[in-house]
Order: structure tokens, then C-alpha cells, then sequence
């Protein structure tokens, strides 16, 4: 049996995608499949697919008709079709490091069912932005489980489950419905339910760049490929993971600083609410004696 399954879904993003399997194939675990997933795909992007699958036997293209929303069913296809019991997620548009999936079977072969990668985001700048949680803090699923929150520290690339646990669920991917997230909403279906067990790695080892952060609106396709290439020749060259740990100390650093900075403020504002408080009921206090008191004195001067 192969060792992992890389599923890689996509639609129209040819260019990012050749970069995206190619850091899926870089892997240190070589005995692997990446499964494209194709999403009723444009004739650039099934050019790409089907030019990636022809030249590494490892790399399976699903050339699908356009599904549902996403096409998140689609995946629910690819789960089954894979030669692995450990099935990983990478979106088209982003990398892992080589070490990715080594250190997440590491976890898995642990007996971990859910597994992910230390999650965030890289910057323009190229700064490092992590999201804050843990599969392995019990009060962090319960955050993400809940419904009335848009809260999720587990994206789909860095992510990993096992297939077993996956099929004996028996919550299959299915289209998200109308203002969910397609992995948020997958993942509640399988978190907290029986044999799920979290870990999350104490290392960055999936790049994400995020489209929808507020410095990168209006970029083109061009300029998210440029960056998308800069970060792909630095995973290749030795002491990239090294580098990208710094980074992300540094990121677990401004995080702290910033939490600390938001403490510092609600304690603040805690107190200007408790004298806040402390002269409206003084006010109050004052409006409702005096004239009690007005009115004992009238009642005596009429008794008197």
C-alpha cells in the first residue's frame, strides 16, 4: 500500500497548480500519489494536469465534470479511489515543504485519526502569521465545533486524516451549504465524533498564501504566481524549514505580544466599566435617598 495520498482539488489555476504538485512530489516520503482532482477544469488547467500525470507515474489526474459548489463530492471519490490510508490536502495554490509528509505520518503512525500541520498564513512581506489552536486541546475542537462561530484554526492544505476513520464515519465530503466554509464544514463533521484523535505538529511544514488578505487584493494572476515561485525555489534549497521555524517563532512571539497587548486592554476596559458602574449606582443611589428622605420628613412634620 502506498504510504500517503495527496489530494490536490482544482478548477481554473493552471500555473500555480504545476508548482503545488511539484512540492507534493518533492517529498521526503517518496512512495506517495498526488491525486488532481479535476473540477469540470478549463483547457489550461487539464493541459497542466494531464502533463503532470504523464510525466511522474506517482501523480493521478480525475478529470471530473464541474460539480456542486466546489465539487466537494468529488472528493468524497478521490478518498475511495486512493492506494492509501493516510489522505492528505494541498489547494492548488499553495506548497508543502519536503518534510511535510513525513511529519505528519509521524503523528498518524502515533495513532492519531486527524493530523495537521502548525497552521497559518505567508505574509506579502513574507512575514509568517499563524492561526492559533491545537487538535490536541480538547477547548480548541470544542471552538471549532460550534455553530454559532465562524472559527477555525484547520484549513485544507496541511491537513491529513486517515481514510479508515474516514469511511467508518461515514460523513462524506457533500456540497457546503450556503455561508459555511467547504473545509470547516467537512472538518466539524469528523472532529469530536468517535475515533477522532487531534494532534497538530509543533512545525509549519504547508505554505499558505491567502488570496483574501487585504494586501493582496487587486493582485493579478501574475503577481500571485510570481510569489507563489519566489516561495517554490525556497523550499528547495537547504535550510528551508530552518528558516521558515525562525519564522514562525517569530510569529508565535507577536502573537504572544499582541494577546498580552489585548489582555492589558480588556482589563482596562473591565475597570472603566466597574467605575463606570460604581457612579451610576452611586447616582442612582442618590436619586432614590433623597427624595425617600424628603418624604419621611413631610410624613413626620404631618404626624408631629
Amino acid at each position: 500500500m502506498t504510504r500517503a495520498s495527496i489530494l490536490v482539488p482544482t478548477h481554473d489555476r493552471p500555473r500555480t497548480l504545476a508548482l503545488a504538485v511539484e512540492s507534493a512530489l518533492a517529498q521526503t516520503v517518496q512512495d506517495l500519489e498526488v491525486i488532481i482532482i479535476g473540477d469540470g477544469v478549463s483547457p489550461e488547467s487539464r493541459s497542466a494536469a494531464t502533463r503532470l500525470a504523464s510525466g511522474d507515474s506517482r501523480v493521478v489526474f480525475l478529470d471530473l465534470p464541474k460539480g456542486e459548489h466546489h465539487g466537494e463530492s468529488h472528493r468524497d471519490a478521490a478518498i475511495r479511489a486512493a492506494r492509501s490510508d493516510a489522505i492528505f490536502y494541498l489547494c492548488d495554490d499553495d506548497l508543502l515543504l519536503p518534510g511535510h509528509v513525513a511529519d505528519l505520518l509521524a503523528l498518524m503512525d502515533d495513532g492519531h485519526t486527524f493530523v495537521q500541520s502548525l497552521n497559518g498564513f505567508v505574509g506579502p512581506e513574507g512575514d509568517i502569521h499563524r492561526y492559533s489552536g491545537s487538535l490536541s486541546d480538547p477547548e480548541a475542537v470544542r471552538w471549532t465545533l460550534r455553530h454559532d462561530l465562524r472559527y477555525s484554526f484547520v484549513s485544507i492544505t496541511g491537513t491529513a486524516h486517515s481514510r479508515r476513520f474516514y469511511l467508518e464515519l461515514d460523513r462524506p465530503w457533500s456540497t457546503t451549504p450556503s455561508g459555511e466554509w467547504p473545509d470547516h464544514y467537512q472538518w466539524r463533521k469528523m472532529i469530536g465524533q468517535p475515533g477522532f484523535s487531534g494532534a497538530t505538529s509543533a512545525r509549519m511544514t504547508a505554505l499558505q498564501f491567502p488570496a483574501t488578505q487585504p494586501e493582496r487584493r487587486g493582485w493579478t494572476e501574475d503577481d500571485q504566481l510570481r510569489e507563489l515561485r519566489t516561495w517554490a525555489e525556497f523550499i528547495r534549497t537547504p535550510g528551508a524549514q530552518e528558516r521558515i521555524d525562525r519564522l514562525t517563532a517569530d510569529a508565535t512571539e507577536r502573537e504572544l505580544a499582541h494577546n498580552v497587548r489585548e489582555l492589558l486592554a480588556a482589563m482596562d476596559a473591565l475597570r472603566e466599566f466597574e467605575a463606570w458602574r460604581t457612579g451610576v449606582t452611586n447616582t442612582l443611589s442618590w436619586r432614590i435617598t433623597r427624595p425617600l428622605r424628603a418624604i419621611r420628613r413631610v410624613t413626620k412634620t404631618k404626624a408631629g
